[in-house]
C-alpha cells in the first residue's frame, strides 16, 4: 500500500511539472477577409514548369468548363492526348440537392511521376434546375484561384 501511495505522490508531482499546453494560434498573419484559402500548392517548382494539362474526364461536365477556362490562363495549353502533357487534371464534382450545394475537387499531379503539384475544393450554391451554371462558376473560381498560385509560384 506505502508503494502505491508512493508512486501515485510521484505521478502528480511529475504533472505539475509539465509545460503549460500553449493555446492555438492563427499564425503569423492573422485572419484575411477573404476566409480561409481552398487552394494550396503542393509543389511550387512544379506548378511554374506547368505548361501543357491534360483534363481527365468530371462529372456534370467540369472538365469541359475547366478547358474552356483554362485558355485563358496565360501559359497554360490544355492537350487532348495524355501522353503530350505535363501534368494530369483529376477531379469530383457533386450536387448536394438538399444542402443545395455543389462541391468540386480538383487536384493536379505530375503525369509521370504522380507527384501532387496543386489543389483545390469548392462549395458553390446551386439551383437544381441550373446546375450548369452552378458548375460554370465553379470551373471559373478553381481557374482564378489557379492562375493566382501560378503568379505567386513564379515570384
Amino acid at each position: 500500500m506505502r508503494h502505491l501511495f508512493g508512486a501515485l505522490a510521484i505521478c502528480l508531482i511529475s504533472i505539475q511539472m509539465l509545460p503549460a499546453q500553449q493555446a492555438p494560434t492563427l499564425g503569423s498573419s492573422g485572419p484575411s477577409l477573404e476566409g480561409p484559402s481552398t487552394f494550396r500548392t503542393a509543389n511550387r517548382h512544379m506548378l511554374v514548369r506547368m505548361r501543357r494539362v491534360y483534363i481527365a474526364r468530371i462529372d456534370h461536365n467540369l472538365d469541359e468548363k475547366l478547358a474552356d477556362r483554362l485558355a485563358h490562363v496565360s501559359g497554360l495549353k490544355v492537350v487532348k492526348n495524355k501522353d503530350d502533357a505535363d501534368a494530369i487534371v483529376r477531379g469530383t464534382c457533386f450536387d448536394l440537392r438538399r444542402l443545395k450545394r455543389l462541391d468540386a475537387e480538383v487536384y493536379i499531379s505530375d503525369r509521370i511521376t504522380g507527384q501532387a503539384i496543386w489543389q483545390d475544393v469548392i462549395h458553390v450554391p446551386s439551383d437544381p434546375k441550373d446546375l450548369s451554371k452552378a458548375v460554370g462558376q465553379a470551373a471559373s473560381e478553381i481557374t482564378a484561384h489557379l492562375n493566382a498560385s501560378i503568379l505567386r509560384a513564379g515570384r
